[in-house]
């Protein structure tokens, strides 16, 4: 039961964070404006999480997560298919704190001394995307797990200025680059 309760609480101050980081930033964040938000006690977050971007690093794991749990069952032989699924999929779950995400680039910029602390982690999504997709062991080099980074961070700026209510901008992007990628990935191979 206190495992439940903890696990709730985490979800809450996540939810907190992601509210006030859409308005200011992660960056500018305090832990005493989430405690607020979130009607907790900064000790409660700080039992926690170490600092905002400990915060900002469970809310990716979790956007990671969601995403596998609601594609898995989605998936079919095309490795090509798969990941446009996976990363639609993963776009779509963003949407839904959208802002937050957004203010990220900014954040980052303000402080580019925080960026190293997720590179490992998006490498691993990366490898995790392709693994999810079915694609052959080949293709989960690290050349072709950095070449899926560009793609998708490159379709994150595409997500970024699609206002359609279907993400369809974010869509028809995903086919273009996936193709690229496969062509890419094609001569990889060789």
């Amino acid at each position: 039961m206190a495992q439940k309760r903890k696990s709730d609480q985490t979800k809450l101050i996540a939810e907190a964070a992601l509210s006030l980081a859409g308005k200011t930033g992660w960056d500018r964040l305090t832990f005493r404006d989430i405690a607020k938000k979130a009607k907790v006690s900064v000790k409660d977050i700080e039992a926690e999480f170490s600092d905002i971007w400990d915060i900002l690093k469970w809310v990716l794991k979790k956007l990671e997560t969601n995403t596998r749990e609601n594609v898995e069952k989605h998936l079919g032989r095309d490795w090509r298919d798969n990941l446009a699924e996976i990363l639609m999929t993963r776009f779509e779950l963003a949407q839904a704190h959208r802002e937050a995400f957004v203010s990220l680039g900014k954040s980052f910029a303000r402080h580019p001394e925080a960026a190293p602390r997720f590179v490992r982690g998006f490498y691993k999504t990366l490898d995790g995307m392709l693994r999810l997709s079915g694609v052959s062991k080949k293709f989960c080099q690290p050349v072709c797990v950095a070449a899926l980074g560009a793609v998708y961070l490159s379709l994150v700026d595409v997500w970024m200025k699609d206002k359609t209510p279907d993400l369809s901008k974010t869509m028809a992007a995903i086919d273009r680059r996936l193709d690229l990628y496969a062509q890419a990935m094609d001569f990889v191979k060789r």
